[in-house]
């Protein structure tokens, strides 16, 4: 064949091994693609013409909106209508991210109200803080949901809600929660996995869920909430990045700690500053209450200037005994806390090895004494230590650095990262 030939005939096997895929493949590519560009495809041959269609999966994001709505909100609402009037089959996922711009409620009611009515199962809606969007009932009647996730919505059940039969996971932020009655009870059998961002109204919140295992909650009224998860026994992953409340509940402790106590399987955990200033109660434990037996990953946001923080970090520490990863956030810290160096510099601090740890971060570091002490502490009593990663926002100072290599290590086969980021 002429060299001409043999062209023609890698193009044409290109076209073909393109046309040829398998149908999963073809549709995780256009799945892929902005909407407007898998739109696109359909002019490519009678065969590509309503392969976009019938995608099950629906993804209008930022980007998407807020171009389109900056040429016309018009011509907006014109595209989400045509594109869901096209659809051929079940929308599966719906996403829909107006959150840069305002939009009428009654718009979004009528896109909502499509895609539960045509089998949806993650539904993600992220409206603007422009807009005050209460959740229609098309929502809490829509029994195929497996996954929701919603920003700045209103949250408001009728009072003939039963819940989300076949809901696994749950993510809402800055999401208020208005109840019916006294309570806002949400009965979730399969819930897996809830994150709660900066809701009003927890307070109001109820939720049933016996399988959760992963729980995540940064709000004010937290601690008014979480006796609702004293008896999910299977959860596994606990966040609880609250930030510091005007009027502090005497009651916090007691509720923060029952929490932990009930909590067997306990393996990731995540505690803020303001729920290590509330556990401690700033005095120095003589012993917690409790022991995280299955604990592996423990993240603490700590501020080293505060005796209680550091000394309720240390007893955390030493109350897991699986430990292997311990990530450390500095809040603040100070060259003159006489309290805090005396109390690093007591054996009982620390007094028994960490056996099962082998890697500990260190972020925000802010090379005081105090800190310097509590890594020298930590290479002292890690003898499985593998790696140890100490960032700053700072310059490097030369002579900090020396001084941290020449820490005494128990483990022989720790490495000391110190950098800036």
């Amino acid at each position: 064949m002429t060299q001409d030939g043999k062209r023609v005939a890698v193009e044409g096997d290109r076209d073909d091994r393109i046309s040829g895929l398998p149908r999963n493949v073809i549709d995780h590519i256009l799945e892929l693609l902005p909407v407007q560009d898998a739109a696109r495809t359909s002019i490519l041959s009678s065969n590509w013409r309503y392969i976009w269609s019938t995608l099950s999966n629906l993804v209008l994001d930022y980007d998407f909106c807020r171009k389109l709505i900056g040429e016309s909100e018009s011509k907006f609402k014109l595209a989400v209508d045509e594109i869901l009037l096209l659809r051929m089959g079940n929308i599966v996922k719906f996403v829909l991210d107006i959150s840069g711009a305002y939009l009428s409620c009654a718009d979004i009611d009528r896109w909502v109200l499509f895609v539960t009515r045509n089998g949806v199962k993650k539904l993600t809606l992220r409206i603007s803080n422009l807009n005050t969007y209460t959740l229609p009932l098309s929502i809490f009647e829509c029994s195929t949901l497996t996954s929701l996730e919603l920003t700045n919505c209103v949250f408001k059940p009728p009072s003939s809600f039963l819940g989300f039969p076949n809901l696994i996971a749950l993510h809402l932020e800055v999401t208020t929660f208005v109840p019916t009655t006294s309570f806002c009870v949400i009965n979730a059998p399969l819930l897996r996995y809830l994150s709660l961002d900066m809701c009003p109204g927890t307070q109001y919140l109820n939720i049933i869920s016996p399988v959760l295992k992963s729980l995540g909650v940064r709000d004010s009224h937290y601690y008014l909430m979480l006796n609702c998860f004293i008896n999910c026994k299977k959860l596994r992953v606990v966040k609880l990045l609250c930030e510091v409340v005007d009027n502090q509940n005497h009651d916090e402790k007691l509720t923060l700690e029952k929490l932990l106590i009930s909590l067997p399987a306990l393996e990731v955990l995540y505690l803020s500053s303001y729920i290590l200033e509330i556990l401690s109660a700033d005095v120095v434990p003589n012993g917690l209450p409790f022991t995280l037996n299955f604990l592996r990953h423990l993240s603490l946001f700590v501020a080293f200037d505060h005796l209680g923080q550091t000394s309720y970090a240390l007893q955390l520490i030493k109350n897991s005994p699986s430990l292997s990863k311990l990530e450390i956030w500095v809040l603040s810290t100070t060259d003159n806390d006489e309290a805090v160096l005396k109390y690093l510099d007591t054996p009982s601090c620390l007094e028994q090895p960490i056996n099962k740890l082998e890697h500990v971060t260190i972020k925000s570091f802010g090379i005081s004494k105090v800190e310097l002490r509590f890594v020298k502490l930590l290479l002292s009593r890690t003898p499985s230590l593998l790696r140890m990663c100490i960032s700053q926002k700072t310059d490097i100072d030369v002579d900090i650095a020396l001084e941290l290599m020449r820490f005494p290590r128990a483990s022989p086969r720790a490495e000391l990262s110190y950098f800036r980021y």
